[in-house]
């Protein structure tokens, strides 16, 4: 699995304008072959936005570049914001909160 995380620099007082453009760029992005999920966080109050898209393998996050670099520059567009940068990075493992399911089965066998 594979990551494109972007930084972006936003005016904070445009960032509620920025996530809204960012949404709709997300729904054009969410139709690309070979995505798996993808996040916008943002720290409203320093006018930093971050984007990660997650896809399924390298060929297919190459093959997105053209278009979503051309959604990234139109949602930024509408606020004038700037790049800051753009990594690409493969997903060498993953997270898990362990401590859930342990608690739904100790939930399950004490009720």
């Amino acid at each position: 699995m594979f990551a494109r995380l972007v930084r972006y620099k936003v005016d904070p007082e445009r960032c509620d304008e920025a996530l809204e453009a960012f949404e709709e760029a997300a729904k054009s992005i969410g139709d690309i072959d070979g995505i798996t999920g993808g996040y916008v966080m943002v720290d409203g109050d320093e006018g930093r936005i971050v984007t990660v898209t997650l896809w399924e393998d390298q060929t297919k996050m190459e093959a997105s570049e053209v278009r979503a670099s051309r959604l990234r520059q139109e949602a930024l567009r509408t606020v004038e914001g700037d790049i800051d940068s753009v990594e690409r990075l493969r997903i060498a493992t993953g997270i898990a909160n362990d401590a859930q399911p342990r608690a739904a089965a100790a939930e399950k066998t004490s009720g």
